[in-house]
Protein backbone atom coordinates (compact mmCIF):
# COMPACT_ATOMS: atom_id res chain seq x y z
CA UNK A 1 0.00 0.00 0.00
CA UNK A 2 2.85 2.37 0.86
CA UNK A 3 4.43 1.80 -2.59
CA UNK A 4 1.16 2.70 -4.31
CA UNK A 5 0.85 5.85 -2.20
CA UNK A 6 4.46 6.90 -2.99
CA UNK A 7 3.93 6.19 -6.70
CA UNK A 8 0.68 8.21 -6.66
CA UNK A 9 2.37 11.18 -4.97
CA UNK A 10 5.31 11.00 -7.38
CA UNK A 11 3.11 10.83 -10.49
CA UNK A 12 0.87 13.59 -9.18
CA UNK A 13 3.87 15.88 -8.62
CA UNK A 14 5.20 15.16 -12.09
CA UNK A 15 1.81 15.80 -13.64
CA UNK A 16 1.08 18.95 -11.63
CA UNK A 17 4.44 20.62 -12.01
CA UNK A 18 4.93 19.45 -15.58
CA UNK A 19 1.39 20.47 -16.52
CA UNK A 20 1.70 23.85 -14.78
CA UNK A 21 5.06 24.52 -16.43
CA UNK A 22 3.52 24.11 -19.88
CA UNK A 23 1.14 26.96 -19.11
CA UNK A 24 3.71 29.30 -17.60
CA UNK A 25 5.34 30.22 -20.92
CA UNK A 26 3.96 33.32 -22.58
CA UNK A 27 2.41 33.18 -26.02
CA UNK A 28 4.01 35.41 -28.58
CA UNK A 29 2.83 36.92 -31.83
CA UNK A 30 5.53 37.70 -34.37
CA UNK A 31 3.58 40.75 -35.60
CA UNK A 32 3.15 42.63 -32.33
CA UNK A 33 4.10 41.81 -28.74
CA UNK A 34 3.44 43.88 -25.65
CA UNK A 35 5.36 42.64 -22.60
CA UNK A 36 3.58 42.50 -19.28
CA UNK A 37 4.79 41.29 -15.89
CA UNK A 38 3.58 37.69 -16.12
CA UNK A 39 2.79 37.04 -19.76
CA UNK A 40 2.78 38.48 -23.23
CA UNK A 41 -0.23 40.22 -24.68
CA UNK A 42 -1.18 39.21 -28.19
CA UNK A 43 -2.73 41.91 -30.37
CA UNK A 44 -4.42 41.39 -33.74
CA UNK A 45 -6.27 43.97 -35.85
CA UNK A 46 -9.35 43.29 -38.02
CA UNK A 47 -10.98 45.52 -40.64
CA UNK A 48 -14.76 45.51 -40.12
CA UNK A 49 -15.55 46.50 -43.71
CA UNK A 50 -14.71 42.91 -44.66
CA UNK A 51 -17.98 41.32 -43.59
CA UNK A 52 -16.51 37.83 -43.35
CA UNK A 53 -15.28 35.63 -40.53
CA UNK A 54 -11.61 36.40 -39.84
CA UNK A 55 -9.48 33.90 -37.97
CA UNK A 56 -5.79 34.18 -37.14
CA UNK A 57 -3.77 31.34 -35.61
CA UNK A 58 -0.70 32.38 -33.65
CA UNK A 59 1.99 29.81 -32.79
CA UNK A 60 4.70 30.65 -30.27
CA UNK A 61 8.22 29.22 -30.31
CA UNK A 62 7.21 26.32 -28.05
CA UNK A 63 4.51 25.28 -30.53
CA UNK A 64 1.51 26.42 -28.47
CA UNK A 65 -1.35 27.75 -30.61
CA UNK A 66 -3.84 30.55 -29.99
CA UNK A 67 -6.73 31.21 -32.34
CA UNK A 68 -8.27 34.70 -32.45
CA UNK A 69 -11.52 35.15 -34.37
CA UNK A 70 -13.89 38.00 -35.18
CA UNK A 71 -17.09 36.88 -36.85
CA UNK A 72 -19.95 39.06 -38.09
CA UNK A 73 -23.31 37.60 -37.09
CA UNK A 74 -25.89 37.97 -39.86
CA UNK A 75 -29.55 38.53 -39.07
CA UNK A 76 -30.61 34.96 -39.90
CA UNK A 77 -27.79 33.50 -37.78
CA UNK A 78 -28.66 35.68 -34.78
CA UNK A 79 -32.10 34.11 -34.60
CA UNK A 80 -30.41 30.75 -33.92
CA UNK A 81 -28.66 32.04 -30.80
CA UNK A 82 -31.27 31.40 -28.14
CA UNK A 83 -29.33 33.28 -25.48
CA UNK A 84 -29.54 36.56 -27.43
CA UNK A 85 -32.99 38.01 -26.95
CA UNK A 86 -32.67 41.57 -28.10
CA UNK A 87 -33.25 43.44 -31.37
CA UNK A 88 -30.82 42.38 -34.09
CA UNK A 89 -28.96 44.68 -36.43
CA UNK A 90 -27.53 44.13 -39.87
CA UNK A 91 -26.11 46.65 -42.28
CA UNK A 92 -24.13 46.93 -45.44
CA UNK A 93 -20.77 48.36 -44.51
CA UNK A 94 -19.46 50.93 -44.04
CA UNK A 95 -22.30 52.51 -42.06
CA UNK A 96 -24.87 51.25 -39.57
CA UNK A 97 -25.16 48.73 -36.76
CA UNK A 98 -23.66 45.22 -36.71
CA UNK A 99 -23.10 42.36 -34.30
CA UNK A 100 -19.78 40.52 -34.01
CA UNK A 101 -18.66 37.53 -32.02
CA UNK A 102 -15.18 37.95 -30.53
CA UNK A 103 -13.33 34.68 -29.75
CA UNK A 104 -9.91 33.66 -28.44
CA UNK A 105 -8.91 30.06 -27.78
CA UNK A 106 -5.88 28.01 -26.80
CA UNK A 107 -5.77 24.21 -26.45
CA UNK A 108 -6.75 24.55 -22.76
CA UNK A 109 -9.10 27.59 -22.67
CA UNK A 110 -11.59 29.47 -24.83
CA UNK A 111 -13.43 32.77 -24.34
CA UNK A 112 -16.09 34.42 -26.52
CA UNK A 113 -18.64 37.22 -26.34
CA UNK A 114 -20.81 39.36 -28.61
CA UNK A 115 -20.54 43.07 -29.30
CA UNK A 116 -22.90 45.42 -31.12
CA UNK A 117 -21.11 48.14 -33.09
CA UNK A 118 -22.48 51.33 -34.64
CA UNK A 119 -20.51 53.01 -37.45
CA UNK A 120 -22.08 56.37 -38.43
CA UNK A 121 -21.27 58.42 -41.56
CA UNK A 122 -18.25 59.84 -39.74
CA UNK A 123 -16.43 56.58 -38.96
CA UNK A 124 -14.29 58.31 -36.33
CA UNK A 125 -17.47 58.45 -34.22
CA UNK A 126 -17.95 54.66 -34.36
CA UNK A 127 -18.75 53.09 -31.02
CA UNK A 128 -19.53 49.87 -29.24
CA UNK A 129 -23.19 49.87 -28.26
CA UNK A 130 -23.21 46.74 -26.12
CA UNK A 131 -21.13 43.73 -25.03
CA UNK A 132 -23.06 40.65 -23.87
CA UNK A 133 -23.52 36.85 -23.76
CA UNK A 134 -20.04 35.77 -22.81
CA UNK A 135 -19.10 32.09 -22.85
CA UNK A 136 -15.95 30.23 -21.84
CA UNK A 137 -14.47 26.77 -21.35
CA UNK A 138 -11.34 25.67 -19.51
CA UNK A 139 -9.43 22.43 -18.96
CA UNK A 140 -7.55 21.89 -15.70
CA UNK A 141 -8.61 25.06 -13.97
CA UNK A 142 -11.38 27.43 -12.98
CA UNK A 143 -12.23 31.05 -13.71
CA UNK A 144 -13.12 33.44 -10.88
CA UNK A 145 -14.01 37.14 -10.69
CA UNK A 146 -15.46 37.03 -14.21
CA UNK A 147 -16.50 40.35 -15.71
CA UNK A 148 -17.59 41.64 -19.10
CA UNK A 149 -17.50 45.42 -19.35
CA UNK A 150 -17.66 47.91 -22.19
CA UNK A 151 -17.35 51.58 -23.04
CA UNK A 152 -17.94 53.30 -26.37
CA UNK A 153 -14.50 52.21 -27.62
CA UNK A 154 -13.65 49.01 -25.71
CA UNK A 155 -15.24 45.75 -24.58
CA UNK A 156 -13.34 43.47 -22.21
CA UNK A 157 -13.88 40.00 -20.77
CA UNK A 158 -11.63 39.54 -17.74
CA UNK A 159 -11.22 36.76 -15.18
CA UNK A 160 -8.75 35.27 -12.74
CA UNK A 161 -7.71 31.73 -13.65
CA UNK A 162 -6.71 29.20 -11.01
CA UNK A 163 -4.91 26.11 -12.32
CA UNK A 164 -5.32 22.72 -10.65
CA UNK A 165 -6.96 23.86 -7.45
CA UNK A 166 -4.85 26.93 -6.82
CA UNK A 167 -1.35 25.70 -7.68
CA UNK A 168 -0.96 28.51 -10.20
CA UNK A 169 -2.93 31.42 -11.49
CA UNK A 170 -3.06 34.62 -13.48
CA UNK A 171 -5.42 37.19 -14.89
CA UNK A 172 -6.73 36.42 -18.40
CA UNK A 173 -8.62 38.74 -20.71
CA UNK A 174 -9.90 39.28 -24.23
CA UNK A 175 -10.31 42.97 -25.09
CA UNK A 176 -11.83 44.49 -28.24
CA UNK A 177 -10.90 48.11 -29.04
CA UNK A 178 -12.77 49.99 -31.78
CA UNK A 179 -11.17 52.77 -33.80
CA UNK A 180 -13.09 53.85 -36.89
CA UNK A 181 -13.74 50.63 -38.79
CA UNK A 182 -10.80 48.76 -37.20
CA UNK A 183 -11.34 46.35 -34.32
CA UNK A 184 -8.20 45.41 -32.38
CA UNK A 185 -8.32 42.27 -30.27
CA UNK A 186 -5.83 42.09 -27.38
CA UNK A 187 -5.60 38.98 -25.26
CA UNK A 188 -3.58 37.33 -22.57
CA UNK A 189 -4.43 33.68 -21.90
Amino acid sequence: MRKIWILTVLLTNIFVFGFYESFSHASELPVQKNATEDAKEITVQFDLKDQEKHEIIVVDESGKEMTITIEPIMLSEREDYGRINRPSYQHLFPYGKSTYQVKAATPYMGISYFIDVNVPNNIEESRIIKAYSYDYWIIGGTLNNISLSYTEKTAKFSADVSWLGGLGGANVYVKATLSGNLLTISTRM
